[in-house]
C-alpha cells in the first residue's frame, strides 16, 4: 500500500507495466553529471558485505593447495573495490579526473589483474577462467573511463548500453552445479564472480539511467502495484523520502507514454535485496489517469478470463 495521499482514493491492481523513474532534479553543483538516485542503498550494501565474505571464507580453503591464490584474489578484490569507489563517486556528482591522482590510478587499473600472471604457467585452467573474470571487468573499466572522460556537469556521457553475452556469464552456471559445492577454488571463483557483478549491476543501472530514457521500449517489464493515484515498484537503488521523480510508464500495445510528477512516500527494504519504493503522483494530468485507469480495468477483465478458462 502507498503510505498517503491521493493513492489511496484509487483502486490497486498489481500488474505489469514498463518504467522509468528518475529524481527530477538533479545533484547540484556537482563535478559530473549525476541523477541524484542512490544507487549504493542498504540492501546492495549487504549485499557486497555477504558476497566478499563468502570469497574470504572459500579463498582460506584453498590455501592447502596454493598459497598464491590468496594473493591473486586478494588483487581482484581490490580492484573491484576501486571500480566500486569511482561508481559512488560519480553517482555522488564527483567525477575521478578531478583529481589526477586517482584518474590515474584509475586508468592504471586497466592493464588488469596482474597477480595472476604465473598461473598461466602451473595452473592454466585457473588462468583462463581468471582472464575470462578480468574480460568483464576490463570491459565495464573502459566504458566508465570512457563516461567520466567526456562527461560535464550538465551530461553524462554513455557511448551505448554495456554489452553482455561473455563467457564467464555461461561459465557461471557451470560452478553452480552442486556437485562443485565441495571445490574451495571453484567457490571462490563463483562467490568472486558474482561479488564483481554486483558492482557492475550498480554501473548498470547508472549507465541505464543516462541512456534508457529514450528508448522506452527497453524499459523493465515488470510486475508493479498501481492505481490512477501512484505506483509501487521494485528497484535495486533507493530515493530519500518524499523525493521529488519523474514517473514514465510506457503500454507497448498503444505505444503510449505516460508522463506523472511524484513524490516517495515509501522506501523499504525486501527479500532478495531490492527496494520497495512507493509513488503518489501530484496533480497527474486528466487524460494520462483516465488512460491509465482503463489499462488497469482491462488488465483486471484480462485476469478474469484467465481464470474462468
Amino acid at each position: 500500500m502507498l503510505n498517503k495521499g491521493n493513492g489511496r482514493r484509487f483502486h490497486r491492481v498489481d500488474m505489469p507495466i514498463r518504467y522509468f523513474i528518475t529524481p527530477s532534479s538533479p545533484i547540484r553543483d556537482r563535478e559530473i553529471y549525476a541523477t541524484g538516485a542512490n544507487y549504493f542503498p542498504e540492501s546492495t550494501l549487504k549485499l557486497i558485505e555477504t558476497k566478499k565474505n563468502l570469497i574470504l571464507i572459500a579463498i582460506e580453503k584453498t590455501q592447502t593447495s596454493d598459497p598464491l591464490l590468496k594473493t591473486i584474489f586478494i588483487e581482484m578484490i581490490e580492484g573491484v573495490e576501486f571500480f566500486g569507489n569511482c561508481l559512488k563517486d560519480i553517482s555522488n556528482g564527483k567525477s575521478p579526473k578531478s583529481d589526477l591522482t586517482y584518474w590515474v590510478q584509475l586508468k592504471e587499473r586497466q592493464t588488469g589483474f596482474k597477480q595472476a600472471a604465473p598461473l598461466e604457467a602451473t595452473s592454466p585452467k585457473t588462468f583462463s577462467y581468471i582472464k575470462m573474470i578480468e574480460q568483464k571487468y576490463l570491459t565495464y573499466l573502459e566504458y566508465m573511463i570512457e563516461s567520466i572522460a567526456n562527461s560535464t556537469p550538465s551530461h553524462f556521457f554513455i557511448r551505448e548500453r554495456l554489452p553482455t553475452g561473455f563467457k564467464i556469464d555461461e561459465l557461471l552456471l557451470t560452478f553452480e552445479n552442486p556437485k562443485l559445492q565441495k571445490i574451495p577454488l571453484i567457490q571462490a571463483l563463483l562467490h568472486f564472480t558474482t561479488f564483481m557483478e554486483t558492482y557492475l549491476s550498480v554501473y548498470q543501472r547508472i549507465n541505464d539511467d543516462n541512456y534508457l530514457k529514450q528508448f522506452p521500449k527497453e524499459w523493465p517489464f515488470k510486475d508493479s502495484n498501481v492505481s490512477a493515484g501512484g505506483v509501487a515498484v521494485f528497484m535495486s537503488k533507493g530515493f530519500k523520502l518524499y523525493t521529488k521523480v519523474d514517473a514514465f510508464l510506457y503500454f507497448e500495445a498503444e505505444n503510449k507514454l505516460l508522463s506523472f510528477d511524484g513524490t516517495i512516500v515509501g522506501f523499504r527494504t525486501v527479500q532478495e535485496y531490492q527496494e520497495r519504493i512507493a509513488i503518489n503522483f501530484e496533480f497527474p494530468n486528466g487524460h494520462d489517469q483516465s488512460f491509465l485507469q482503463q489499462e488497469i480495468q482491462k488488465h483486471e477483465v484480462e485476469e478474469c478470463m484467465d481464470i474462468e478458462l
